[in-house]
Formats: C-alpha cells, sequence, structure tokens
C-alpha cells in the first residue's frame, strides 16, 4: 500500500514537470519612462527692445514786428539765422567774422567786403535784419542785386547807410540812386537798428529802415522801376568800403503777400 501512494506521488511530480516544460515564454514588461518635471522659473523672457527715435524739437513760432505788417501783406518768417555759424553765407574770412553771435565785417577798399546769402530770393521774397555801425560814413550798404557788374544785365537796388540814409540803385551800367530817402531817420554810430527789404510784384521793391527804440523814427525807400526786373532771381548781399566796420545779427528770410 505504501508502496502504491509513493509511485501516485512520483506520477504527480512527473506530470508537473511535464508541463512546465510545455508552458508558454512569458511576455517582457516595458520599462517605465519616469519624466522629471521643469521647475517653473521667475525669470522674464527677453523681448526686443524697440529703437528709440529722435526727439524732434519744433521750429518756435516768430511773430513779425508790426513795421513789417505796416508796408507788407501776410508776412510770414521762412528762416531765422542768429550767426552762430555762417553755414547760410558766402563770406571772406580775412574781412569778416563771427564774435559772441554777431558777424563784424570790417570794409576793404573798392567796396571789397561782402558778404551774400546762398539762398536766391525772388518775386515775393524778403529780409530782415538787426545791424550796427562803426563810424556811419556811407561806406556801407544794404543790396539786391542780379545779373553782372558793369553789364546790361546788372540791377542792384537797396540802401547806402548814411546818417541820412540814401536810395542805391543800378541798373546796367547806369547808377540812379542817391536820393535821400523818405522818413525821419538819422543814424547814429554803435547803435543798433532794423531793415526789412522785399521784393514785389511788377518789378515794385521796398526796404524799410528803422529805431527799434523808437518806430516813428524810420527811413522808407518804395520803388517800381519795370518790366526789365521782373521774374528775376536776387542775392541779397550787405557790403563795406575801406574805414567802415559793419555788425549784422538776427537775420530773417520772410515771405509776404503784396507790397502795401
Amino acid at each position: 500500500m505504501k508502496k502504491s501512494i509513493g509511485s501516485v506521488f512520483l506520477a504527480f511530480v512527473f506530470l508537473g514537470v511535464l508541463l512546465s516544460g510545455c508552458a508558454p515564454a512569458s511576455t517582457p514588461v516595458p520599462p517605465t519612462l519616469t519624466f522629471t518635471p521643469i521647475p517653473p522659473t521667475d525669470t522674464p523672457v527677453p523681448t526686443a527692445t524697440p529703437t528709440k527715435l529722435p526727439t524732434v524739437t519744433p521750429t518756435p513760432t516768430i511773430e513779425p514786428p508790426s513795421v513789417t505788417t505796416e508796408f507788407l501783406t501776410d508776412v510770414k518768417i521762412l528762416s531765422y539765422d542768429s550767426f552762430e555759424n555762417m553755414n547760410n553765407w558766402d563770406w571772406d574770412s580775412q574781412t569778416g567774422n563771427i564774435n559772441n553771435g554777431v558777424f563784424e565785417m570790417q570794409g576793404k577798399s573798392f567796396w571789397g567786403s561782402s558778404f551774400s546769402l546762398k539762398q536766391k530770393l525772388v518775386d515775393g521774397d524778403g529780409v530782415m535784419l538787426k545791424f550796427k555801425l562803426q563810424k556811419v560814413s556811407g561806406e556801407s550798404e544794404f543790396v539786391f542785386l542780379t545779373g553782372d557788374w558793369q553789364t546790361d544785365s546788372f540791377r542792384q537796388f537797396g540802401i547806402y547807410n548814411s546818417k541820412r540814409p540814401k536810395a542805391d540803385l543800378f541798373q546796367g551800367k547806369n547808377g540812379l540812386g542817391g536820393n535821400n530817402l523818405n522818413g525821419n531817420l538819422t543814424l547814429q554810430p554803435d547803435t543798433w537798428y532794423y531793415i526789412i527789404m522785399a521784393i514785389g510784384k511788377n518789378g515794385e521793391f521796398l526796404a524799410v529802415m528803422w529805431d527799434p527804440n523808437n518806430e516813428g523814427h524810420r527811413a522808407v525807400y518804395n520803388e517800381t522801376i519795370n518790366e526789365k526786373w521782373v521774374g528775376k532771381n536776387w542775392t541779397f548781399m550787405p557790403k563795406a568800403n575801406e574805414g567802415e566796420t559793419l555788425y549784422v545779427d538776427e537775420f530773417y528770410r520772410i515771405s509776404f503777400g503784396e507790397i502795401k
């Protein structure tokens, strides 16, 4: 009986070994992937810095003096020159220089000292400036001119700076000026004055000189010439002869409608 039980036990053991050898292989489990989270940060994300635009300073509005509006309509200030430099002018450094914001020009013989505005002027344009003289000898002038000197093309309109200001007028080779101007202005040495000069239509020109401390003291030159003076390009030019020194400051270029 004991032999029978042992035989049965052995049979079960043999069957278990047989079944385990026939069982299919187990499928391998893939490894689990572990993701490490990125911790949040307070560092700001850089952004593009906009280019800073240059600051544009608006040109201040300059009201023309009341004297100009007495003689001209619709006056506008086009530009202003404080004489910090001579960029707007053709000039000779041997006869003139800037001193504390004032252009000082020493006269040379045969009217050899001058400086001229680079910007050409046409009908409806004008200028205004502040000036003074060392001697008031009549050996300086302010003029508009065009053409070539001592030819038929030459034209010149302006004022001689005498104690009693005089007309300065040339057509071709002929001098037509020299007359005293209307008004009661008497120029004094080392005294500041103002002058406006304007190119009108149909050959009309205007020049007015006055004392800013007493605007009633003025000299006026208003001349209508002829069609040969119309439609020209004009140069504005202060001049000085030997023995005189001319000081110029506060230059304005203007436009206007009509000469009254």
